[in-house]
């Protein structure tokens, strides 16, 4: 008997999660390469129960991208303008996870910087997208600080908040663009930080975030 509409998708999405759990960044590459709707299964596990799946599936999207990418961007600027939507209370399904997504998006495709890196920053005081979007510079930075080098003045600022998510982030993107981090350096609050290198959910303090990994 085929696979019904819905049993299809079902089976694409369990394929995603499945790999997107294991972080398997190459295989989900080679599995998006004949999934047509990959970036949408994907964005659908941005709204996982388990907050390490919805972190890995940031990065699988701007792993995802980068190979879309390769035939022209169109298809990754139209990606981007999506979670600008989705990001906006008229469209029904906040994503909280837009700006990350956005950032890992950019780190992977640089064309597209220039035109969308000043939004990711749009995000720094917006809740609830504060922490979201100093994961996303950060992130971008580690990639390109000079794309995120203007931003300097605003993330030393975030020293001063009260949540030490906050000031990691902020501390983590300073450092990653070369910038002066002494006022937190000898911050104790600890903080916990996806790391798209490992896929792993770190904890350290803010005073960590200040020097290298």
């Amino acid at each position: 008997m085929p696979a019904t509409p819905r049993s299809s998708r079902a089976a694409r999405k369990e394929t995603a999660r499945r790999l997107v759990a294991a972080y398997d960044l190459a295989a989900l590459e080679s599995w998006a390469s004949t999934e047509p709707q990959a970036e949408r299964v994907l964005q659908s596990l941005l709204y996982d129960g388990e907050e390490l799946v919805c972190w890995r599936a940031v990065e699988a999207l701007g792993r995802v991208a980068a190979a879309r990418a390769r035939d022209g961007v169109e298809p990754v600027r139209e990606l981007l303008r999506r979670v600008l939507w989705l990001v906006n209370d008229e469209s029904g399904g906040l994503l909280r996870a837009g700006p990350q997504v956005m950032g890992a998006v950019l780190a992977h495709v640089p064309p597209l910087r220039r035109e969308f890196g000043a939004m990711v920053a749009g995000f720094l005081e917006e809740e609830p997208f504060r922490v979201g979007a100093r994961w996303a510079l950060w992130r971008l930075a580690v990639e390109a600080p000079d794309a995120v080098a203007q931003e300097a003045a605003r993330l030393a600022a975030s020293c001063a908040d009260p949540d030490p998510a906050i000031r990691g982030h902020a501390a983590a993107a300073l450092r990653a663009i070369g910038g002066d981090v002494a006022a937190f350096a000898g911050d104790p609050a600890v903080f916990t930080l996806f790391d798209h290198r490992t896929g792993a959910l770190r904890t350290l303090s803010v005073a960590e975030a200040t020097s290298p990994p």
